[in-house]
Order: C-alpha cells, then structure tokens, then sequence
C-alpha cells in the first residue's frame, strides 16, 4: 500500500554552520576544541566539510537527490565578530547561500542561534549572564533586515534544553560545568527571553513568515512502575522540555510563542531513582536492554517518532521535524530506520497530527561536536582526506521517497 504525504511536503536536511563550514575562530567552540581532552580523537571544526567553500556544489547536490528544502543555520561569530561591530563580508555571503539556496528550487529554513557564541558574548558570561537576550538582538536585527527576504521559515534558538544540559549538566558543551541546576535553569531562561524578542523582532519586519524553534524530545521512559521511578523519570523529562517563563514557572518549550512547532527527536532512555548516585541526581540512565545502540551510545526506535509528534497534537500547530537520524557506518541500517522512522511519520499524519516536513539529520557525515568525526548521521559521505562527497544508498533512498512524496 502506497503512503502519500501530504501536497506541498517538505523533504529536506538539516545542518549547522559549525559542524560543517569550517574555520569559524571567533567562537567559544572554536576556542573550546582547543582544550585537550575536549573532542573525541583530538578532532576540530577547522576544515569540517568547508562548506563555507563548497556551498554551491553541496546545494547542487541536494537539488539532485530530489530535495526542497533545506535547515541551516547562520552563524553569529562571524556576522558579529565584536560587540556591536557587523561584518558587511560575512552578511554578503550568506546572501549568496541563501540566493543560491532560492536557485537550485530549495526552501531555506533558517536558524539564528544554533550552540555557538561569539567570543565576546561567552566572554561576558553567556547565556547566564544579565542582558544576555538584549545581546543577542543587535544580530537578530541585522539578518532579519539583511537576509529575511531570502527566508521561508525562521527557527530562533536550537534545542535549548540539549543546550543547557550538555553545558551545565553534564559538560559535554561549552562551559564545561557538571550538575549546576542552578545555572541550567538561568541558561533556558535567558533563551526563553531570547527566543520570545527574536520571534517579535521577526514578526514585524516579515509578518508573513513561519517563525518558531526546534525542540529536542530526548524520550525517558520509567524503567519500571514504582513511583520513584516514575517520579525520576518526570524530573529528567523536565530538564529537557521544560523552561522558565518569568523567575517561578516551568513551562514546556513548545508551548512558547510560535507559529509551528519544531521537533528534533533521535533517542530514547530508561531511567530510574538510585540513591547511590548523588553526583547524577540519584538517576540512573541506560539503554533498553536488548536494544542495539548508535554510534552516539543510544537507541534510536522509529516507532518513537509516532509518540513524540501525538503529544504535540492538543496544540493544534503546523508541524516540521527539524531534526532526526542514525548515527552508524551501516548504512543499509541507515536506510531501514529511515523507511521505519517515516512510516511513523505518515501514521501520526493519519492520527490528525498536522505534520509538513521532515527534515533529516544530517545532509553530510561532519564534526559532531563532542564526539568529532566519530559519529556519522549523513546520507552523503565526506572524504576527510579529500572531502569528496559520495552520496550514500541511504541517500538515494531519501530522494525516491522525496520524488515519490510518499512511501510503498
């Protein structure tokens, strides 16, 4: 049977302009990476795919595999190099990538803020610092004016539940802190803020344009029925999707201001209350026994997608999928949990779930932050010696489906 997506679906990949530009020095990443023992096998962003370079040939690419739309990011670091100071060179291309976006018949979806930082603002605390939102808008202001006539559709802030716990939380990211709660909660607050101005800002210069963010749904699930698992469970889900609204309320992240709501969902985990874990919050996180796990450590179940959008559905908004994939050299189960993932997909379009795009994780093997080149989401695989693109079989699959908008 024949699974159609609706008309006008988009089928499109999604990246950010740190993992795969390359070079961007004026970033608290950048600076980061240098640290040793901070990035799997020493590895740095300092070529990534450069793709700063390679933009043409890597849209022209997409256009091929039958793509019409893709998610990427701007990054700030380098529109805003210094306090208050705008380089006219870096806005000028990124009018060329999204003109040449617009050319190759590709939807541009752009996300402003997408984990990096310029130097200066991580210099004058980051995101815990006071004012940090009304930092963040002097560049909101410049791409809005400079670049909104290329957008399609705006995403603000990527993931800031992923962002605050892997910097505040387990230290994966920049700061590098463990178990600060405290410091998570004002990261997401400002992001909130930041989030909120960002949407207004956009609104009133391009009324007619789609702006929202993309939400990580990291899916815990009580390893068992007894209440403190339960209960642990519900605390290490609110660390993901939950925010401060005001200084005394947590609200979840999708119930922001937004015209649709963006959803990133790769993974899932068990969880359950041990008290000999104080430095964790006395949670245990594994795997669900049995399960095989990414080259990120955890599993990805497809028929996790269909639960993750149903509980979006009471909102009533449009929905894009701004992020999924499999990290894992085998590509032919690559293209299994691709055909699985998208058949949820199409069933929770058939629970009424209001769903208009899917945009997979990632278009091209690149720098996985923590985990360097170690983890490989791409559908196009990228030489690191040469950084020849190979499109993947997993890849072609990807654009019979595009070009069939559905699935047999």
């Amino acid at each position: 049977m024949q699974r159609v997506f609706p008309k006008g679906f988009l089928w499109g990949t999604s990246s950010a302009a740190h993992q795969v530009e390359g070079d961007n020095r004026n970033s608290d990443w950048w600076e980061w990476e240098q640290q040793p023992g901070r990035i799997a096998n020493g590895d740095t962003s300092a070529v990534a795919c450069d793709h700063y370079h390679r933009y043409r040939e890597d849209f022209a690419l997409l256009r091929e595999l039958n793509q019409n739309a893709h998610r990427l990011s701007i990054e700030w670091a380098r529109i805003e190099p210094s306090e208050g100071e705008f380089d006219s060179r870096q806005i000028r291309h990124y009018r060329d990538v999204l003109g040449e976006l617009r050319e190759q018949g590709i939807t541009p979806m752009v996300t402003l803020h997408h984990f990096t930082n310029p130097q200066w603002f991580a210099r004058k605390g980051g995101w815990t610092a006071r004012g940090s939102a009304r930092a963040f808008m002097p560049y909101v202001h410049r791409v809005v004016d400079e670049l909104g006539d290329l957008v399609a559709i705006w995403c603000t802030i990527n993931e800031p539940g992923i962002y605050g716990a892997n910097g505040w939380i387990t230290g994966e990211f920049p700061p590098g802190r463990h178990g600060d709660l405290p410091g998570q909660y004002v990261v997401t607050r400002n992001l909130h803020r930041a989030h909120e101005l960002a949407y207004a800002a956009i609104k009133r210069r391009w009324p007619d344009a789609p702006v929202g963010l993309s939400h990580h749904k990291f899916l815990f699930m009580a390893a068992s029925r007894r209440r403190r698992d339960r209960l642990a469970t519900k605390v290490v889900q609110s660390v993901i999707d939950r925010w401060p609204v005001g200084f005394a309320q947590l609200r979840r992240v999708v119930e922001t201001t937004s015209d649709y709501i963006g959803i990133a969902h790769y993974w899932g985990q068990m969880v359950a209350f041990d008290p000999r874990s104080p430095g964790n919050q006395f949670v245990r996180r594994f795997n669900p026994p049995g399960a095989e796990p990414t080259e990120m450590g955890w599993v990805s179940e497809p028929a996790w997608m269909r639960a993750v959008l149903g509980e979006v559905r009471r909102y009533g908004k449009p929905v894009y999928i701004t992020e999924n994939g499999i990290a894992t050299a085998d590509d032919t189960r690559r293209e299994r949990y691709l055909t699985d993932v998208l058949s949820n997909v199409h069933a929770a379009i058939e629970d009424g779930i209001d769903v208009r795009g899917y945009f997979h994780w990632t278009n091209m093997d690149n720098f996985e932050w923590a985990r360097g080149y170690t983890a490989q989401f791409g559908l196009i695989g990228v030489d690191r010696k040469t950084l020849e693109r190979t499109v993947k079989p997993s890849g072609r699959l990807y654009a019979r489906i595009a070009t069939a908008n559905g699935l047999d």
